[in-house]
């Protein structure tokens, strides 16, 4: 019988990619709330399936996991794909940031998925290689129409996107949506002519940076408690 990672790569019929769905569904849920300590029983309840039908799929945790993280890269590729179709190549660039750091802001379970997850795995790798030439595609298309400052580096994307998405982690569960105010600052620097409109996120007040603060050390603590 064939692994649960070898069943990923076989076509499913409609039941059981529907089955499929609301397994990786329930399990983003479940490690958004509770960390990645959770059983595949856990899951197969939250998702309202049976226990033999998230084995069948998914042969251990580990395995769950690395689902997970492929189903959130197919998500971001095809947003970076679509930004790269934007007929507009500042729009392009706005549109792949907000399509990645977007979907790490959605789900605050992510960030432990990612880390947990073997990144050498073949679908993964290639799903991660697939992403970086939308993103340089979109990045090369933007400089050669001349909307980003000629200073700029490819690196430096990467680097704007690592910091969103760690403003998001900080601010995401107390203040939705904070993160946009930073891509707004970030992004109009980067511009060939800024445009330096009014920001359209209010900044943090200093109560709400508490409770950031307060989010994001219990978040780290349990992080540290889970059990392998």
């Amino acid at each position: 019988m064939g692994s649960g990672s070898e069943q990923n790569r076989r076509p499913l019929r409609v039941d059981a990619e529907r089955n499929r769905r609301r397994i990786i569904a329930a399990a983003r849920e479940l490690f958004a709330d509770r960390g990645l300590d959770v059983s595949l029983d856990d899951v197969a309840e939250h998702a309202g399936v049976g226990v033999g039908t998230v084995y069948r799929r998914f042969a251990n945790r580990d395995e769950l996991i690395a689902g997970v993280l492929v189903e959130h890269l197919h998500e971001v590729v095809d947003h970076a794909r679509a930004a790269r179709d934007n007929p507009d190549p500042w729009s392009g660039v706005v549109e792949m940031v907000d399509g990645v750091v977007g979907s790490m802001a959605a789900d605050r379970g992510l960030r432990a998925v990612i880390t947990r997850s073997d990144h050498e795995q073949p679908e993964i790798a290639a799903l991660k290689t697939d992403l970086g030439e939308q993103a340089w595609a979109v990045f090369d298309r933007a400089v050669a129409a001349g909307v980003l400052r000629p200073d700029l580096a490819a690196s430096d994307m990467f680097a704007i996107v690592a910091m969103l998405t760690a403003v998001a982690e900080v601010t995401e569960s107390a203040v939705p949506g904070t993160w946009r105010r930073y891509r707004e600052l970030l992004l109009d620097s980067i511009r060939t002519e800024p445009v330096r409109a009014e920001l359209t996120v209010a900044a943090l007040t200093e109560d709400q940076m508490n409770i950031a603060h307060r989010d994001t050390l219990e978040a780290v603590r349990r992080a540290f408690s889970t059990k392998d």
